[in-house]
């Protein structure tokens, strides 16, 4: 049943989300012509990740630094939980709505680290980790809970020089219980990651202690593996370039089929294992990368039972589960209102409850008992809070 409820859980943050993006640039009245943004594509991308990370492994002590980029569904997370009315969400880039960037000083609902300077709250975390047992060695650090530090980051924040910085300093004060999450979905604003990244970041963070847990492949397509024909698919599936598997995910099922065809095609058990599928099941299955199925990600993270430093590097496409998918132009990319009211339709939401929190879902009370089951948000909110020092009164110059 967890599973079922995790599958929901994604598809409402994937709604919510995209129809926040979508309220503040096209709907919501503008004084001008400019577009508002929001980074649809980058959000999307992080859903699944997102979804298993908050909803199956967090706990109360841990904290999470959020990729800036997927601040939509940050807050959309929020709202599910009830946890930010939706006036803010509808303000979204605007003023006093939520924020482009999570920020604990703008923003109202549970933000750990503020990381609107991209690549800064991924070392954040290390830097946390380590103040963390400092605490925990001192006389009066005794009663803290500790936790892990979290990151979400995009590939493209690698590019940040004060990552290799924090990964040094790291290594020389034993660091753990920190986990970085890389979306590593192969693009960015600058145009496709170069080939064989993943091979420079394994190696990197392997010479600095960390356990690197590569996640590339999704339920349907490790089952797709096991049916005649699939070691042949693998393998084409991984030596395939991000720009070819990209391109190919825009154009959709028909194209896959054409392409697989021509390059694997035998009249055999790949024709076969290509020809069981419909168009869009045939896309469902190539688009079910690691870091795309909540399934996935939950076991992977289920499996780590120590406090050494762990880089997950999850597999996605950019844009997953939406019209734009993989499209070049996605990163600063938005849906036209004629895409998102065929997506809408796509997705099930009627028309008139796009703000509902549970619109589509099948039982709404077994949801709603989940949620307020889930151990990260068991406790309520995380934020702490201080008295203000009085400030002596002082006389207004004559």
């Amino acid at each position: 049943m967890t599973s079922a409820h995790l599958k929901t859980i994604e598809s409402r943050l994937l709604w919510l989300s995209h129809w926040m993006i979508h309220h503040a640039n096209h709907i919501r009245p503008k004084a001008d012509a400019i577009k508002v943004g929001g980074h649809q594509a980058s959000s999307a991308s992080m859903v699944s990740i997102m979804t298993a990370l908050y909803f199956s492994a967090l706990r109360p002590e841990d904290r999470v630094a959020v990729k800036p980029h997927a601040s939509p569904v940050f807050h959309a997370m929020q709202y599910l939980m009830g946890n930010i009315p939706r006036e803010k969400l509808e303000r979204f880039r605007g003023f006093d709505g939520a924020q482009s960037y999570p920020s604990r000083t703008k923003d109202v609902d549970d933000v750990d680290f503020s990381t609107g300077s991209v690549g800064l709250g991924v070392a954040m975390t290390s830097f946390a980790s380590i103040v963390q047992d400092y605490i925990l060695a001192k006389s009066w650090g005794g009663d803290l809970r500790p936790g892990r530090m979290v990151a979400l980051a995009g590939d493209a924040e690698l590019d940040e020089g004060n990552v290799y910085e924090c990964l040094q300093e790291g290594w020389k004060n034993d660091l753990r219980n920190t986990w970085w999450i890389i979306d590593y979905n192969r693009q960015s604003l600058d145009g496709v990651v170069r080939e064989g990244l993943f091979q420079r970041i394994e190696k990197t963070f392997d010479a600095f202690g960390w356990d690197v847990v590569k996640i590339k492949h999704g339920a349907l397509q490790r089952a797709a593996f096991l049916e005649p024909g699939g070691a042949r698919l693998r393998d084409w599936i991984d030596r395939c370039p991000n720009s070819d598997y990209s391109a190919l995910t825009f154009m959709g099922g028909g194209v896959w089929r054409s392409r697989l065809m021509d390059d694997l095609g035998d009249q055999g058990d790949v024709s076969a294992l290509i020809g069981r599928r419909s168009d869009a099941q045939l896309a469902a299955l190539m688009e079910n990368l690691g870091g795309n199925c909540v399934d996935t990600m939950a076991e992977a993270f289920a499996a780590v039972d120590h406090e050494r430093p762990v880089c997950f590097l999850a597999y996605t496409v950019k844009g997953w589960g939406t019209p734009i998918a993989g499209h070049k132009d996605n990163h600063g990319g938005l849906m036209t209102p004629k895409q998102m009211a065929a997506w809408r339709a796509h997705m099930g939401v009627p028309e008139g409850m796009e703000w509902e929190r549970f619109a589509t879902v099948g039982n709404p009370e077994a949801l709603k008992a989940f949620l307020a089951s889930t151990p990260f948000f068991a406790g309520g909110p995380r934020r702490h809070e201080d008295a203000q020092l009085a400030a002596p009164a002082i006389a207004a110059p004559p």
